[in-house]
């Protein structure tokens, strides 16, 4: 994917490399009046999830779908598209300097976004094609991310000649998990327990049990609170049944609140209005590169894009979606 982008890229005028994480990164000087304008950064990702090799994509009825038996992975190649054609439309016209970041492993963990190098970008503010909204839509506000890694020791026994010996890692984790608040919190909160390993044999009461999961909110007092809440209730109930846990928190990303009143929004608002549409700003509960340009300095939102059932083999988007989100792209271009 990054050597066919590069191919692309430099037909089109700009001047990009992979970055030591694998990131593709460029940048394309500005023309005519607005070559001294301030550069604007546009981000998409590479990777898609699983299943997606052999996509076989049908277009019915002004619909890109996949044949039904991987995802179509417009969540990012959409985006990916809609940048890629607003820099041909634009190329050899009056057009404001625009750099480029399409990152690696978004989808495991936002990590491509976070090896950028800052230093290679000139621009402050970031536009990120990769939401499932409405196009029009201007996602400002998303939430921080903790993650919450958990073992819990007990001891192990015979489950059928002296389990009174042992004691359980995995009924003092259910224990738990029970009694945690988890799923939605509050209309900014979230968490969740995703990944659960442990035991041996269905003989052994079982000495070890692994757990991942962490916890978002667009309050990071609400954020803290949630995670000591699970990191509470892991050790006291392991404390009572005669087990331990080991509790390790990891910040993962912070928050995205970019004012609507920003020079970014502003612009933003005004592309939308440009190609017909009118702009709605809104918050959501997942995170993206955007997160990560915000934590780096950038003052970065996301795009709504329009594809749908994403993450699924139903996935879809419009074809005069994927036209809109191109056309906003070209009008913040070409915009002083």
């Amino acid at each position: 994917m990054a050597q066919r982008l590069l191919t692309e890229l430099a037909a089109l005028g700009v001047e990009a490399a992979l970055d030591a994480n694998g990131n593709v990164v460029g940048r394309r000087a500005g023309a005519s009046t607005l070559a001294g304008a301030p550069p604007i950064l546009f981000s998409a990702h590479m990777d898609t999830v699983q299943p997606g090799r052999g996509v076989e994509p049908v277009v019915e009825d002004g619909v890109v779908r996949s044949s039904g038996t991987t995802i179509l992975g417009a969540d990012d190649k959409a985006g990916l598209a809609a940048i890629l054609e607003a820099l041909r439309v634009t190329r050899g016209t009056d057009c404001r300097p625009v750099e480029i970041a399409f990152t690696v492993q978004e989808e495991t963990g936002l990590t491509g976004a976070k090896g950028l190098d800052l230093t290679r970008f000139a621009a402050r503010q970031a536009v990120v094609l990769d939401s499932n909204e409405v196009v029009g839509s201007i996602v400002n506000q998303a939430p921080a991310a903790d993650k919450l890694h958990v073992v819990v020791h007990g001891k192990a026994a015979h489950a059928g000649v002296s389990p009174e010996l042992g004691v359980s890692a995995i009924q003092a984790a259910a224990r738990a998990l029970a009694e945690m608040r988890l799923g939605r919190i509050d209309d900014e909160t979230t968490a969740n327990i995703g990944v659960i390993n442990g035991g041996t044999a269905d003989n052994i009461i079982p000495d070890r049990v692994e757990l991942t999961g962490g916890a978002r909110s667009r309050n990071e007092a609400k954020l803290a609170a949630q995670i000591e809440h699970m990191r509470s209730h892991f050790e006291r109930e392991a404390t009572a049944m005669g087990a331990r846990a080991e509790v390790t928190v990891t910040h993962s990303y912070g928050r995205i609140d970019v004012p609507p009143d920003a020079p970014l929004i502003r612009a933003l608002e005004a592309a939308i209005r440009r190609v017909g549409l009118e702009p709605r700003l809104l918050p959501t509960g997942g995170g993206s590169d955007a997160n990560i340009l915000n934590d780096k300095g950038i003052a970065a939102v996301n795009l709504g894009v329009g594809y749908r059932d994403m993450h699924s083999t139903g996935e879809s988007i419009a074809v005069a979606d994927l036209a809109r989100v191109a056309d906003i792209t070209i009008q913040v271009l070409i915009a002083a």
